[in-house]
């Protein structure tokens, strides 16, 4: 054998070892952050049927106890999408300095988010609320309704004695008899109102339309990973349009993460409107992310939960429909 052999065999050699040891570049892990809403379980469910493995993604959900939780974990890094209401997203805005995009629109509440009272040895009505202990998780989207239910019997949130806390800690604490009355949402509103001791006295069909939950990215994080946010967002209205075609399989599952039956989950996802891809058009195009984003801006202003100056736009950058 001449040294030609040799050479030609030391380089096919070294390029068949190079290719079995160069492997493709492990795909982003998408952390996605949520706590217990019926409208968030739409995140699960992509992942249960396989719609984010059928995109190529790396999903990890990260559950959290609160609003209050999620918010915290967004603006430490811990997550990199936050499936919350606009005021977390408008407080994270405000904590982080940093610009924040919404990704997508997912429900908007119509009757879910209550202001509850005991039927017995609580309020009659709402009207009688002044100077009584109301809890709210602060700096979340109970602020925004509590505010709003006090506004419509001409009162602010300085007229009653608020008690903060995260929903579990507020519902025993309601259960107790240390609260007059809570502002709270599915599960938590479902498992109190079945128990019969418990009534409404405030929900959100008095503001229909400025009750919005989201996706929400920081800007930097969207630019640098568009393609898999993109595929993400495909994923979740899959897992929506599954719901629509089967939907008490689809309840079945999403129920019994939330510890409540199919049936109640269905019952609780009436008391809002489930934003899929059709939907976001008439909230991006159409304004109505807009409207909303000012609503909640000006309430969290006039609450002095932020004080930075913020225009609906600085939220508007990104659109699912592009």
């Amino acid at each position: 054998m001449n040294r030609f052999f040799w050479i030609r065999l030391g380089i096919i050699m070294i390029a068949v070892f190079s290719a079995s040891c160069s492997k493709a570049p492990e795909p982003t892990v998408l952390r996605i952050g949520f706590n217990t809403w019926p409208g968030y379980e739409f995140i699960y469910l992509a992942n249960a049927k396989g719609f984010y493995e059928a995109q190529g993604l790396r999903v990890k959900m990260v559950e959290l106890n609160s609003l209050g939780d999620v918010r915290r974990a967004f603006e430490r890094g811990q997550i990199d999408i936050m499936a919350s209401t606009m005021v977390e997203t408008i407080v994270a805005a405000e904590s982080t300095r940093q610009p924040i995009s919404l990704l997508a629109v997912t429900d908007a509440s119509f009757g879910a988010d209550v202001l509850l009272t005991r039927r017995e040895g609580g309020l009659t009505a709402l009207s009688d609320i002044k100077g009584k202990k109301v809890g709210m998780e602060a700096a979340t989207v109970d602020v925004l309704v509590a505010s709003a239910a006090l506004k419509s019997i001409g009162l602010k949130l300085s007229d009653v004695d608020v008690v903060t806390g995260a929903q579990d800690d507020l519902v025993a604490k309601l259960e107790a008899g240390e609260l007059d009355a809570l502002e709270t949402y599915p599960p938590y509103s479902i498992k109190l109102l079945a128990t019969q001791k418990y009534k409404i006295i405030f929900d959100t069909t008095s503001i229909p339309g400025q009750i919005v939950d989201t996706l929400s990215v920081k800007k930097e994080f969207l630019q640098q990973h568009k393609a898999e946010l993109d595929r993400f967002l495909e994923a979740y209205f899959q897992a929506f349009e599954y719901f629509a075609a089967h939907k008490e399989e689809s309840a079945e599952i999403m129920g019994k993460r939330e510890g409540v039956s199919g049936a109640a989950f269905i019952e609780a996802t009436n008391e809002m409107q489930i934003l899929g891809r059709l939907d976001q058009p008439a909230y991006f195009a159409g304004g109505k992310a807009e409207i909303a984003l000012r609503s909640a801006i000006e309430a969290l202003t006039l609450s002095q939960v932020i004080s930075t100056p913020m225009s609906p736009s600085d939220f508007l950058s990104h659109s699912p429909s592009k």
